[in-house]
């Protein structure tokens, strides 16, 4: 898979979570297993979708921009940032037993691949840049 298309994925992926986040929040945070929604987990919850949502549309408009050092600290940032969701998560679903559902298992999975995928794309621009400085 190219770099582009892994960015476009991903970032259609973020504006879909952005979308439901926004506009669907209580379903959304049901679907992840939260029993009870208020009006905390609303506010919290759409700030993250709209945080979310700035970050997918970096991806979207940078999936073509030519190999640089700030592509590739958006690549960098996207894989901490998520990777540290999914263990934050993991966290607070096994140490803290925060409630959770398949949906959250699932995504969480998803999430990790999506991780590991920026941190390949990162290794690899990082490579081609140190090739290119030794040739």
């Amino acid at each position: 898979m190219s770099r582009s298309l892994f960015l476009l994925l991903s970032g259609a992926y973020g504006i879909l979570l952005f979308l439901a986040m926004v506009f669907a929040t209580t379903p959304t945070l049901q679907n992840y297993g939260v029993p009870d929604v208020d009006l905390n987990h609303i506010s919290i919850m759409q700030f993250l979708g709209v945080s979310t949502g700035a970050l997918a549309l970096l991806l979207v408009l940078n999936r073509n921009a030519p190999n640089t050092y700030t592509l590739r600290t958006l690549l960098l940032a996207q894989a901490l940032y998520i990777l540290a969701g999914v263990l934050l998560g993991v966290y607070h679903v096994y140490v803290l037993n925060v409630p959770n559902s398949t949906f959250f298992v699932v995504d969480s999975l998803f999430r990790l691949a999506l991780g590991l995928g920026f941190l390949y794309f990162y290794n690899r621009e990082t490579r081609q840049v140190g090739a290119t400085v030794l040739n």
